[in-house]
């Protein structure tokens, strides 16, 4: 839902930090899309977000000559706006390796300066294949677009949606040590250590209830959400099938659980 009454403002974050947040907050954006400036002089701008006109137009304000606009990965909800923000700016517009050809190719390890803060790429695919998070070097903080949300969990969404990758990112920005995390929705993360921890075990317990609803007789994918999720909203049941799917996928190349006729058992 876009909320054109709910002006776009800048909040400062951090000495090289500033975050403004779109006004299309939903069950999937939480508050809105987190557009992040920093540096000051000529900043990276992460993650444009919705081709609103005044949001956009608040992001240039406040960053005055953005060197780069950077994108955490394509979808619309953050890359809506990136080439018009990038036209405004006169900024090129970089994007993982190879997922567009407006975009100038960022790659996993590239070192992104900005007057005086340095950004190292990581590609961390699982939510989209062309996810990339960023490692502020100066704060130990990780910009972490949908691969971690300020509150909530992200979904993994069959079949963009990769479990097995997704965990072992995980493990790799938990790897980095970082302190702080800037999500792409919500709020800023303190506790980055827990958090993560929370994740991985958020993951673990999830796919040990997929396993546990089979055994039960749930063989479809439908039997599962209405077992697992039965305390959330049924509206949200759509994108809980599709992260249930991408357990069973993992589970799948695992060996530990076949598919016959449409319905799903263990292999154990």
């Amino acid at each position: 839902m876009i909320d054109p009454g709910r002006p776009s403002r800048v909040v400062r974050l951090s000495p090289v930090v500033r975050v403004v947040t779109a006004p299309n907050p939903s069950a999937m954006t939480l508050e809105g899309t987190n557009t992040y400036i920093v540096g000051a002089r000529a900043p990276v701008v992460i993650d444009p977000g919705p081709d609103l006109g005044g949001h956009l137009e608040c992001v240039l304000e406040a960053a005055g000559s953005p060197s780069l606009v950077l994108l955490t990965h394509w979808h619309q909800d953050h890359a809506q706006g990136a080439q018009r923000l990038a036209a405004m700016a006169a900024a090129p517009l970089g994007a993982f390796t190879g997922t567009a050809q407006d975009a100038e190719a960022i790659a996993d390890g590239d070192r992104i300066r900005a007057d005086e803060v340095t950004l190292v790429a990581m590609h961390t695919p699982g939510h989209a294949a062309d996810h990339l998070c960023f490692l502020l070097d100066d704060e130990r903080a990780v910009f972490t677009g949908d691969h971690v949300l300020g509150h909530g969990t992200t979904v993994i969404a069959h079949p963009e949606g990769d479990m097995a990758s997704y965990l072992d990112s995980l493990e790799r920005i938990r790897a980095a040590a970082p302190v702080r995390l800037y999500p792409g929705h919500g709020p800023v993360v303190e506790d980055a250590a827990a958090v993560l921890d929370y994740y991985m075990r958020h993951r673990h317990e999830r796919e040990a209830e997929v396993l546990a609803a089979i055994e039960a007789g749930d063989g479809s994918i439908t039997a599962m959400v209405r077992r697992i999720y039965a305390a959330y909203d049924p509206a949200l049941y759509g994108a809980a099938a599709l992260s249930v799917r991408a357990h069973l996928e993992k589970l799948h190349r695992e060996g530990a659980v076949e598919e016959r006729d449409g319905t799903w058992r263990t292999t154990r």
